[in-house]
């Protein structure tokens, strides 16, 4: 291999303090121990500037969720949200409908005790008034047998959820219904339209009733509970009127959120928050593999062997981005986690994993976490140290080094140095994250339009040079 000149910079090769490892020095050996490594290896940092992403994509998720736990309807941040549901209606009721002078029908949806209640919800959220203009389109079936009718409640909800995504209703109706919601309201009561109670009455036998509601023109979503939670699911609830009333109320089987995209600029990359929507961003090896040559004097990447290269060790990397605030939209106004993974080698098969984040705890103190958006500053510094630690080893396929960004849960903490929600003394919790998201939206366009930073801290497996000294240092931003 043709070896370069050694040259250490000083303000390049610097120990990695404790800062990085809680509190002592015990972290750093700890972490060089469970790598397999001496713990008198050095820890030096090597920084690449100036990063172009080749390729920047978002993947918006807009394939049909179950609501089992939580459910949404209405709109925001440029995204809809529409409720499916799935109920049985049984011939001994429908018998009763047919025969009866008259009939109507509501849905009653819990509302979230611990968003609507939450005593951090923001004051401009409660009270919501409006009128709400609805669409509601249902499938009901043709007759079932008694065995077809029974089968209902053990069709899987993957299976479900697929023909959602091809929903072809066979009657629709519009309806407005005055909303007025705070927090000391509990349901949200949708009046069901009288051509579904008069499509459903005049049928007879065991029935099965799809229906989608939509709210598109909503000022906001209103979350409630799924029917997962026991007492709380969405009930659909049918009378009929005779002499008296003849109520029954219908437990839903299923519950989904099908979310619609209504972003008009195709080449943006916006990300919304709750929802599975991803940014994968792609960087050249190239700058990357010229700033470890040029740092360590060895050709990288290694074109020889079984084209693993593992001259050193990864201890961490921090890919850092420019952030505009002013294009995104938040409506709890927290600041938002971003949550990231990177590609790696698994048997053979590349695989997203989310990495760990480690925590800087002066810096944090001083200055906040550095891994959210909505917060001062305009930059955003997201740990990749599993995904570069993989790439550096496999480079010399040719390989670039590929990572993913979501939007995760409102921060309440922003400078918390443990970083998660947990109890203190004896049952109080402590928490860090707003327990909901935050149905937010947030444009990173400007990656496709600024460079990025990466900072490696790496620790060599080149043994101990006795002629090389590395000036030792504090590792901060800005230091």
């Amino acid at each position: 291999m043709k070896k370069k000149k050694f040259i250490l910079l000083p303000l390049l090769a610097i120990f990695l303090s404790s800062c990085m490892f809680d509190t002592d020095d015990d972290g750093l050996t700890n972490w060089l121990s469970d790598q397999g490594m001496p713990s008198n290896y050095k820890v030096q940092t090597v920084t690449v500037g100036s990063l172009k992403p080749v390729s920047a994509e978002v993947f918006q998720d807009t394939r049909p969720k179950s609501a089992w736990g939580v459910g949404v309807i209405g709109a925001v941040s440029g995204m809809s949200y529409d409720l499916a549901l799935d109920f049985a209606l049984d011939s001994a009721f429908l018998d009763t409908l047919k025969k009866a002078d008259s009939a109507s029908s509501v849905l009653y949806l819990r509302l979230i005790d611990s968003y609507y209640q939450s005593e951090y919800l923001p004051s401009g959220i409660l009270p919501i008034e409006e009128d709400l203009n609805i669409n509601v389109s249902w499938i009901l079936s043709e007759k079932l047998s008694k065995s077809e009718f029974k089968d209902l409640g053990e069709i899987y909800d993957t299976t479900w959820l697929r023909d959602l995504e091809s929903w072809k209703a066979k009657k629709t109706a519009d309806t407005t219904i005055s909303v007025s919601i705070s927090k000391k309201d509990s349901l949200l009561v949708l009046d069901l339209p009288s051509a579904l109670v008069n499509d459903v009455r005049k049928n007879s036998g065991n029935r099965r009733l799809q229906v989608r509601i939509s709210a598109p023109e909503a000022s906001t979503i209103y979350r409630f509970y799924g029917p997962g939670h026991e007492k709380y699911y969405p009930q659909f609830f049918m009378v009929a009127e005779k002499k008296e009333k003849f109520p029954k109320m219908f437990d839903v089987y299923r519950a989904a959120v099908i979310s619609s995209n209504h972003e008009t600029c195709s080449d943006c990359l916006v990300l919304h928050g709750g929802t599975f929507d991803s940014l994968v961003v792609e960087f050249p090896s190239k700058p990357i593999m010229k700033a470890l040559s040029d740092f360590y004097g060895d050709e990288f990447p290694n074109p020889q062997g079984d084209g693993n290269d593992v001259r050193q060790a990864v201890v961490m990397a921090q890919m850092t981005f420019y952030r505009d605030d002013s294009k995104g939209e938040s409506q709890l106004g927290y600041p938002i986690r971003v949550d990231v993974g990177s590609y790696a080698d698994s048997a053979d098969t590349v695989v997203r994993r989310l990495e760990s984040y480690k925590i800087d705890k002066p810096r944090i103190l001083e200055s906040g976490h550095p891994n959210m958006v909505f917060y001062k500053g305009d930059s955003v510094s997201l740990q990749v140290t599993a995904g570069m630690r993989d790439f550096i080893n496999r480079a010399s396929d040719g390989r670039s080094f590929k990572m993913m960004m979501r939007l995760a849960y409102p921060v309440l903490l922003d400078k918390d140095t443990v970083f998660y929600d947990r109890v203190v003394g004896d049952s109080d919790t402590l928490e860090v994250f707003f327990p909901h998201y935050d149905y937010a939206r947030y444009d990173f366009t400007s990656i496709k339009e600024k460079s990025a930073t990466l900072k490696l801290w790496l620790a060599s497996k080149r043994g101990d040079k006795k002629d090389e000294k590395a000036a030792t240092s504090t590792v901060r931003e800005g230091k």
